[in-house]
Order: C-alpha cells, then sequence, then structure tokens
C-alpha cells in the first residue's frame, strides 16, 4: 500500500440546461433516446394518455439537454460527475433563472433515462444540496449513451449552447458559514436593464471571437469546450452595487499553465495583463488621496510576508468587524506564531488614510468598481477590434495586442479611481 496522499476527488460540475442537438449525428441519439424512454413507459403501463403537445415538448427539450450535457461531458474526458436537483421546492418555483427543462417531471425523466433496461445515463441519487457534507444527485454518461455517440462519431461540433441563462444574476447574503447565497428573483429596472444589455453587447462579441485550443497526441487531460463564451454578471450581498464580476468562460476553469501553452486568440499566441495592487488604491481612491509608496503592500515588519499580506489586506476590506484569526490561506505565509491583531495594526498604521475603510465590509464596493471597470474595458477593446477574456480583475489577449490593451486599461482606472492604473503584463505562467 503506497503511503502518498491520496489525491482530492474531482469537484462535480452543476448541470447545463442549456444544450442541444445541432447535428443529424446528436440528434439521431436523442431521437433513439427518446423512442426508448416511449417503449418502455408502454411496456411497464407508466402512462395512461398520451402527453399534451406542451407537456410532450418539455418532456422532449428535458432528455435532450440532460443527454446533451452528459455527452458534452463525456467530450470533455472529465473524470468527475455532474449534479442535479430533484427538489420539489426548486423544481416547481418558477423563476427568471430556472430554465423549462427543470420543472417537475425532471426527477422521472433523469429515473427512467437510468434504469439498467434502458442505461443510457448512470444515477446516483443524493440526499441533499451539498451542504454540510449532505450529498447532491449526480449523473453520468451510461453505457448506451456512450456507444451511441461512438457510433455517431459525435464531437463537440455536434452539440449547441442556447445561450438564454440571464446574464444578470443577483444572489442574497450569506448568513452563516455553511449558508448558501440564494438567487434572488429581482424586478428590472433601468438599470438591469442597461447590465443586460452591456452584457449581451459583450458575449456577442465573444462568440464570434477566433479562439482556440491546442491539444497534444495522447493528451488525457480534460478539454474545454471553446464555444462556451457566455459570460454573467454576479452581483452579491443582494444588492446590485455589490460585487458583479463575470463569470462563465470556459478559459476561467483553465490552469495558468494551460492558458499560455494552449489558449490561441487570433491564432496568436496570449498575454495577461492585470492590475497591479487593485484593491488598495482603489481604497485610496474612494478617500481622494494618493498614495506615498511604491509597493502598498509592502508593510514594514512583514516585508518578506507579502502574499500573505495581500491575503490579510482583502479580508479586512470585506469584514464588518476586526479579524479575530488568520484569514484562509494566510496561516502559512507568516513567521511562526505571527499574531492576526499585529498584522492588521501594522497595515493600518502604514496606511492611515484609508484606515477608517477597514472592517467596514468596503471590499463589496470594491469588487462591484472593478466589475464595472472590467465592463468598461471588454466595451472599449470591441470598439477597437481587439478580443479580450476577462479573469476578473485581468483580461487575456492576442499578444500583437499588448500595447493598445495596456492603454485602454490604464485610461479605464483612471476615469473610475481617480487615480493612474498600474498594469503587470505576462506571457508565462509565472511571469
Amino acid at each position: 500500500m503506497s503511503g502518498g496522499v491520496a489525491s482530492p476527488k474531482p469537484k462535480d460540475d452543476p448541470f447545463s440546461p442549456w444544450r442541444f442537438a445541432k447535428s443529424e449525428a446528436s440528434k439521431a441519439v436523442i431521437k433513439e433516446a427518446l423512442e426508448d424512454v416511449q417503449r418502455y413507459e408502454e411496456h411497464h403501463g407508466l402512462r395512461k394518455r398520451i402527453r399534451k403537445p406542451h407537456d410532450r415538448e418539455t418532456f422532449e427539450l428535458t432528455v435532450e439537454a440532460i443527454l446533451c450535457d452528459l455527452m458534452h461531458h463525456g467530450l470533455r474526458q472529465r473524470p468527475n460527475a455532474i449534479y442535479v436537483t430533484r427538489s420539489n421546492a426548486v423544481l416547481r418555483h418558477r423563476n427568471r433563472y430556472r430554465p423549462r427543462v427543470y420543472g417537475k417531471t425532471f426527477p422521472d425523466v433523469l429515473d427512467k433515462l437510468a434504469t439498467p433496461e434502458l442505461g443510457w445515463i448512470v444515477q446516483e441519487v443524493g440526499d441533499g444540496d451539498g451542504r454540510q457534507g449532505a450529498r447532491r444527485t449526480v449523473i453520468c454518461p451510461g453505457k448506451r449513451l456512450l456507444e451511441r455517440m461512438a457510433d455517431q462519431g459525435v464531437t463537440f461540433w455536434d452539440l449547441g449552447f442556447a445561450c438564454l441563462a440571464e446574464p444578470i444574476i443577483l444572489k442574497s447574503e450569506k448568513v452563516g458559514f455553511w449558508d448558501e447565497a440564494q438567487l434572488i428573483d429581482y424586478s428590472d429596472t433601468e438599470e438591469t436593464g442597461r447590465f443586460r444589455r452591456e452584457m449581451r453587447e459583450i458575449n456577442d462579441w465573444l462568440r464570434t471571437a477566433d479562439l482556440d485550443y491546442g491539444t497534444f497526441r495522447g493528451d488525457t487531460n480534460p478539454i474545454p469546450d471553446t464555444s462556451e463564451r457566455a459570460l454573467r454578471r454576479i452581483f452579491t450581498q443582494g444588492d446590485f452595487s455589490s460585487g458583479g464580476r463575470l463569470f462563465g468562460g470556459f478559459w476561467q476553469a483553465m490552469g495558468k499553465d494551460d492558458r499560455f501553452d494552449r489558449l490561441v486568440i487570433d491564432g496568436e499566441a496570449i498575454v495577461e495583463l492585470d492590475y497591479a495592487q487593485m484593491g488598495p488604491r482603489q481604497l485610496y481612491g474612494m478617500v481622494g488621496a494618493a498614495p506615498n509608496m511604491a509597493d502598498l503592500y509592502a508593510i514594514p515588519g512583514f516585508e518578506e510576508y507579502r502574499k500573505g499580506i495581500k491575503i490579510v489586506f482583502s479580508a479586512m476590506t470585506f469584514h464588518d468587524k476586526p479579524l479575530s484569526r488568520m484569514p484562509r490561506g494566510a496561516g502559512g505565509k507568516f513567521q511562526k506564531g505571527a499574531r492576526i491583531g499585529d498584522i492588521t495594526e501594522a497595515i493600518m498604521h502604514h496606511h492611515p488614510a484609508i484606515a477608517d475603510l477597514f472592517f467596514q465590509g468596503a471590499g463589496h464596493h470594491i469588487q462591484f468598481q472593478e466589475s464595472q471597470m472590467m465592463v468598461d474595458i471588454l466595451r472599449r477593446l470591441k470598439s477597437q477590434g481587439i478580443v479580450a477574456l476577462p479573469i476578473h480583475d485581468a483580461i487575456l489577449v492576442a499578444a500583437s495586442n499588448q500595447q493598445a490593451a495596456r492603454q485602454v486599461m490604464v485610461d479605464v482606472f483612471s476615469d473610475h479611481v481617480g487615480l493612474p492604473g498600474l498594469v503587470d503584463v505576462s506571457s508565462t505562467p509565472s511571469g
């Protein structure tokens, strides 16, 4: 028996209900599955009457969405599963986020596709939504689905993505450690309408971009789907002036090494442009002051522990009361015996101009301002014909567009914050 530490189980992916069969090959797979389910229902006397037209359409869309997402999952060579919900509280409640296929008959469709007699999917029914150790229900491609995919030669290009998901998402405030922020079904305003138009403009531009991902012969690593480009803005704390970061592009889930080794924009290698010392400089902008030190994370007495200082600094902006313990990820980045109170006091003493902003929850406003800047950057670069892929406060662009993109980032920071923007450029994972 090996004495090594076992690798952690890969995190399961959420079910994406927006995939559909767009080619004759994938449509043939779905057609066969629908016929199988219908014969199964007839053989076992599970339906006393024919489905009404609307119900039949929903049933067919549900089967198609489940199998297409599992085919997509299989093509990506992912070692994990896809988690779904069987909760009546979720499936019977209509809101702007819930797709049509996520209805009250969803669990029944899963159960029929997973019967040993059909074998289209493999399902492990859970007992909760993943909180406090509860197991989620997960699904994987079944033997029948894998065989039909091989028979039809299904590839990524045979699967479509409807891009109908709501791009403006509002989440509630978390109450406790195990609490998950809930989606809020908000009413539209002029502001949310503007946010949505901006995201659709950006997503329409990215949809036509020339993006590619290099693979190597014999490569068994998970493969991203370069058609997954639709971004969404997620606002937090139940407030459209909190958070707002952009999520959803396939490049965001890639490791940094893979981005530089494999990702190609407009046929070119990429560079990453990243704001330097962004959070601290935003705080100075909020109070209308200019910092008089070159490195805002170089705290006297802790100069050798810059990585730890960055983590503590960020935690001080998001918390609404002084820290009583090291924030997650910071403990191993300071000398043994270092006390969190001494560290936070040193940071505040070194930054008296912004000391009153710590422990006030200002981080949520900072994050919103950051997201506003990113939307502005992407739209300005689009007006110049430049494709940029966002990763929170950084962007990826083709190497030839480095200078133009950097200038846009500098200008946008100055416009929003009132201070000159500092931008680092990396062309390798290590920078």
